[in-house]
């Protein structure tokens, strides 16, 4: 049985909205973040009114915000009870995982078939920037780094629909890897290392070596993870409040 729990948001949860962005998109945003960030918890319960009463906003957006998250699997709706934050499995971490190899050998792939300098410049600046962090022991800063490499590689891969996939894979790769971070960042070095033979195969042009380096990676960190033990608490927001 999933434990299920009622409670009242904090009222500095959400940011009131600015009404020239589009509502949906920017109360979906919103909602993500909370989940992706631990402020909502597996469990909690999404109240339409008191949402609206946070952001501002009609529950109209709110209702499709909503549908617009059990499509991504970080809310479900459950009848006659009301919308709650999914929980995440360790099976959901195994399949999100295998899943991720896949597309991300894919999108390093299509980037080194491509040669494109804009590609590379970026990647190469984002491999500095995470040495930098590494070198000052940035935690916080090293997870936003990573984020954003990965999701520099499916937006120079050109490829729409691989992208379009890429957001909901990276929306719970997201949630897990601040959950979990203690376990998958623990040596800074070590993570800058993983990533630089991506940025070598992609800058050389070797589609072939790029997807396998990518692809190893992923596994590397999934192997990172199973080295710390299956953890009983994957939706346990007290790790990522430290």
């Amino acid at each position: 049985m999933k434990k299920l729990r009622k409670v009242m948001m904090r009222t500095d949860t959400f940011d009131q909205i600015d009404r020239a962005d589009p509502l949906v998109e920017t109360v979906l945003a919103q909602i993500m973040d909370a989940i992706v960030a631990g402020r909502l918890q597996s469990g909690d319960k999404l109240v339409e009114a008191r949402l609206g009463e946070q952001l501002g906003v009609s529950r109209g957006p709110i209702r499709e915000a909503f549908r617009r998250l059990e499509q991504l699997g970080l809310v479900e709706k459950i009848p006659y009870r009301g919308t709650f934050v999914s929980e995440l499995t360790e099976q959901d971490v195994e399949d999100l995982h295998r899943v991720r190899e896949r597309l991300e050998g894919l999108a390093a792939q299509l980037v080194a078939e491509s040669h494109d300098t804009e590609a590379i410049a970026t990647l190469e600046a984002l491999l500095n920037e995470m040495r930098e962090a590494a070198a000052n022991g940035e935690h916080g800063r090293m997870m936003a780094l990573d984020a954003d490499f990965h999701d520099a590689l499916f937006k120079f891969s050109r490829n729409g629909l691989l992208r379009e996939i890429w957001v909901t894979v990276g929306a719970r790769l997201r949630r897990f890897l601040l959950l979990k971070r203690r376990h998958l960042y623990p040596s800074l070095d070590k993570m800058v290392r993983m990533h630089e033979p991506i940025v070598r195969a992609i800058s050389e042009g070797d589609p072939d070596r790029a997807e396998a380096e990518a692809r190893h990676h992923v596994l590397e960190a999934w192997q990172l993870m199973i080295a710390a033990g299956k953890s009983t608490t994957l939706n346990d927001s007290r790790e990522a409040e430290t």
